[in-house]
Formats: structure tokens, sequence, C-alpha cells
């Protein structure tokens, strides 16, 4: 065999087990996102975890995928030291990953308070302990993604999926609440550490490592934490990226105008109510984002290896081969959620949910851009210029941040003015009946004002979407110009076209199968979801036959799909 064909072989296998590896990791996540809604009973329980899971994740992100890709680079580059650079880093996450979880668990309150919601504060504290096992599980990562391991590094993401959705159900139904929900989130990530930590050292010690050619430990530190500040920098901008609409979103609904003193506890609920929303069709969204990860991970140290061989050749081919596929990969799971967006909400989710149904649609073309951005990110990184990648996010991170204050305050600033609480007036009395009347009262101004807000929920929850797409086209864009520039490797064209020819098929198909959400109440929600769930399996078959008579599809393809698996 040669060694191209060795490579297509080994690189499809493990494209093909981590993303095995990532379809669990998504029924996993969608049996929590789609079971917690119904197991806490409330928009607003949901809406909590997801803020806290949310703003966790901004950090853990930052944590696992800079150590990650940081140890993943270097030991590609020199994997016959890799025993070493594995020693280094978790010397590293001492100085690092520790003081970081200890400072978000001392900062708690005042992110609490970021989000015009002090009781976060406990629950965020929990949650600071997933950033100390992710520090550490994430160098354990990176080394077998280095060493192209890629089959064990899916047994650990499998295994960690199935512990936390285990653990965070579990906890719930067993009564614990958001609380357990937390808790089972901190417990899978410290079994998975622990677990793969044991692996990690285990597989070193029947290893021989050379010990020639050392270089001189300082100078690995420095370089090792000057990769990592970088990458961790270019993560919590992507991160912070993905989560500033929902963010923003809660901190604006939550804010209490000064004509409406005293109705903070309403605030707070209906923010928590729009939170849930609007996570719920994140959820969704990110379906074709999450599909594409399993290809960076094969191609990131690819990269990383044809670069620092100086391999211009190489390199351009892998950028211009891997857009190809993660543009139909994208493109066959985006397209089917932006023409079914409002049914499968409907058929997912409780009715108050349908309020983010439009926003669902909107944010299902910006995960498109989204998610090309990210491969072109990661390529960038793996090709040794991190600096680039922490510039191009910096940027969209600001036009996110802008547009989203923009756009979701100006929707607060209209919609304040129309509200107002019930004009019933409160008695003096202290008697029993008057306790009860007062609290009749009370509960009939908070509806009066609580109905004309939560119609307004889908007006804040498109203005966020639109702010995000916006930013997300500005990231895609920009990686893209950037790539052309250093590799002159570009998106393939006729992808692109073939593409958007199945779009227009797959519009024509919407229009002549219509699934309207007012389905619901004559199917039933179980016979609707079955049959939105076959128009959407219709697309996605009908848009693979645009593409094979389109010849987007070649004998070359399936040569290489027969390589991959050994025929």
């Amino acid at each position: 065999m040669s060694e191209q064909d060795d490579t297509i072989k080994r690189t499809g296998r493990g494209f093909l087990v981590i993303t095995a590896a990532k379809v669990w990791f998504l029924v996993t996540g969608a049996a929590i996102q789609l079971g917690l809604p119904i197991v806490f009973g409330s928009a607003e329980l949901f809406g909590v975890f997801k803020i806290v899971t949310e703003a966790i994740s901004l950090i853990n992100m930052v944590m696992i995928v800079g150590t990650l890709q940081a140890v993943s680079k270097l030991v590609s580059e020199k994997p016959d030291h890799a025993d070493h650079l594995v020693k280094l880093a978790i010397k590293m996450q001492f100085m690092l990953g520790i003081p970081i979880a200890a400072l978000y668990a001392l900062g708690s309150p005042w992110i609490a308070e970021s989000f015009n919601d002090p009781t976060l504060t406990n629950l965020l504290r929990l949650s600071s302990l997933i950033i100390l096992f992710y520090a550490f599980y994430a160098i354990f990562i990176g080394f077998l993604n280095g060493m192209k391991e890629f089959v064990h590094q899916a047994m650990f993401d499998i295994i960690f999926a199935t512990l936390k959705l285990c653990g965070i159900m579990g906890l719930v139904a067993l009564g614990f609440g958001v609380f357990g929900a937390v808790s089972g989130f901190v417990g899978a990530a410290g079994i998975v550490c622990v677990l793969s930590a044991l692996w990690v050292f285990r597989y070193m010690r029947k290893h021989d490592w050379n010990t020639d050619e050392l270089v001189d430990e300082k100078e690995r530190i420095k370089r090792l934490f000057a990769y990592l500040f970088l990458v961790m920098a270019y993560t919590f901008a992507l991160n912070a990226l993905m989560r500033a609409d929902l963010f923003m979103l809660k901190s604006v609904a939550a804010g209490v105008p000064e004509s409406l003193v005293g109705a903070e506890s309403l605030f707070k609920t209906m923010s928590d109510k729009f939170a849930g929303f609007y996570g719920a069709v994140l959820n969704v969204a990110r379906i074709p984002y999450q599909g594409v990860i399993a290809v960076t991970f094969v191609i990131f140290p690819l990269i990383s290896e044809a670069t620092f061989n100086d391999d211009h050749e190489t390199t351009k081919k892998y950028i211009q081969t891997t857009f190809r596929y993660c543009m139909l990969l994208i493109a066959s799971v985006a397209l089917v959620l932006v023409f079914n967006s409002d049914s499968l909400i409907a058929g997912l989710y409780s009715a108050d949910y349908q309020a983010a149904s439009s926003a669902l649609a909107i944010l299902s073309v910006s995960i498109i851009f989204f998610a090309l951005y990210y491969v072109a990110a990661t390529i960038i990184i793996g090709s040794g210029h991190p600096l680039a990648a922490v510039v191009i996010t910096g940027i969209s991170l600001v036009v996110t941040a802008f547009a989203n204050y923009l756009l979701v305050n100006g929707v607060h600033a209209e919609v304040m003015p129309t509200l107002a609480l019930g004009t019933g007036a409160m008695s003096d009395a202290g008697t029993a009946q008057a306790l009860v009347g007062n609290a009749v009262t009370s509960a009939q101004n908070d509806l009066a004002l609580a109905g004309p807000y939560l119609l307004s929920a889908p007006t804040y929850m498109r203005a966020a979407a639109i702010a995000t797409t916006i930013a997300m086209v500005t990231g895609c864009l920009t990686a893209i110009g950037y790539l052309w520039k250093t590799f002159g490797a570009l998106p393939p064209l006729p992808t692109l076209v073939r593409i958007l020819i199945g779009t227009a098929v797959l519009y024509g198909l919407d229009m002549l199968i219509p699934t309207p959400v007012e389905w619901v109440a004559e199917w039933g929600k179980l016979k609707f979801l079955g049959l939105v769930l076959g128009k959407m399996t219709l697309m996605g078959i009908v848009f693979l036959i645009v593409l094979a008579v389109t010849k987007e599809f070649t004998s070359e393809d399936l040569a290489k799909v027969r390589k991959v698996i050994g025929r």
C-alpha cells in the first residue's frame, strides 16, 4: 500500500470512528436537551440549566479545545517525544487550569449579577469543578489525537457522553432538580478524566520513547504556553461568539425598567423562559456544526504535519478537500432544518416553544456559515497561525456583541413602554380574607404584565438570531479570505453551485409537502413528529439524488470510500 493510500485509509477511518462518537454525542445530547424540559416540567428550570451550562462551557471549551489542540499539534510534530510533552502539559495545568477554576468559583456572584439573576451563584460555583476536570482530560485526548489514535479518542468521547446522559437525567429524575443536573455533569467530567489518565499512562509505559535531541525543557514550556495562550484566546472568542445571543437575551430580558420597579421576580421568570425557548432551538440549530467537529479532529494533525514539513501542495489539497466534504455535510443537514423549523419545534416541544421557531429558521442558515468558519479557523490554527485565528474570531465577536446589543436592546426599548402592571389595588387589612385578596390581586397584576411580554418573545429571539447571523457571515468570509491569501485554497465553486441547485429543489418540495403546526392538534405530537421526520428524511434523500445527478459525487469519491473500508 502506498503512503498516500495509507493516509486516505487512516484519515477516512479516523473520520468514521470520530463521527460515530459524535453521532452518539448528538444522540445523548438530544436526549438531555429534549428530555430535561419534560422532566423539569417548565421552560424556566430548563432556562436556568441552559444559562449555567452555557456559561461554564464558555470556559470549558477554552480549556479543552485550547489544551487539546496545543498538545495535539506538538505531539503530531514530534511523536517520539510525546511522553515528555504530556508531563510538561500536566505541570502547565497546575499553573493554569487549577487557578482558572478557582477564579471562576470566586467570581460566580459577579457572573450571576451580569445576568441580572443572583440566584445563579451557587450553581455557577458548583460548575467550576468541570473546568478543573476538563483541564487535565484535554491533555490526554490531545495526546491521543496527536498520535492519531482516533479509535481510542472516540472511545472516551462515547464514555463521557454516556456518563453525562446518565448522571444528568438520573439525578433530575430522582428529584434533585437543576442542582442534580449540574452535579451529574460534574461527576461525568471527573470520572472520564480519571479513566483517560489511567489509559494514557498505561499506553506510555508500554512504548519506548526517543530521548535523543530533546529541546531544553524551559524552551518547550515556553512554546507550549505561547501556542496554548493563542489557541485559548481564539477558543474563548469562538465560544463567546456562539453564546453572545443567548447571554444578551437573558440579561436584557431580565432588565426591569423604572416604570415597572417591583416586578423583578416576574422579569427573572420571563427571562428564564426566553432562555429556555432560545436555548432549545440553539441545540437543534447546532446539529450541523456538531457534524463537522469530527472532520476537524482528523484534519488538524494532518494539516499540522503538512505545514510543519513545509508541504504547500499537500496543505492546499487538504484544505480544498476538507471544505468540499464539509460543505456537503453541513448543507445536507442545515437545509433540511431551515425548511422544517416550525414543524420540528411543534413536534419536539410544548406549544409555548413555538415562540422560537422563526429564530430556528434564521439560526439554521447562520450555522452553515459558522460551521464553515470553524473548519477554516481550525485549518488556520493547524497550519501554525493561531494569531490570525484570534484576530478573525475577535472581529466576529465584536460584530456579534455590537449587533446583539443594538438589536436586542432595540426590541426591549420598544416593548417596555407597552407593558404595565395590573391596576388592582392591594388591601391594608391584615385579615385572612384580605391576604387572600391581595394574593389574587398580585397574581392578576403579574398576569397583566406577563401575557403581553410573552407575546413579544418571538421578536426578541429573531433579533438575536439576525445579529448572530451577521457575525457568522463576517467570520466565515474573513477566514476563507485568509486561507485563499495564504495557501491559494478556496471552497470549490462547483460544489457551491450544486448545493444551491439542491436548495431550490428542496424549496419546491417543501411547497408540495406542507406540515403546518396546526396538524399537531389533529394528529397528536408523536404522529406529527413522525410525519415531520419522514419529510425531513425524504428531503435528505432528494438532496443526495440532486448531488449525484449533478455529478458532485464521482468515481474518485467511491474509490476513496473503498480504501477507507479496506475494499
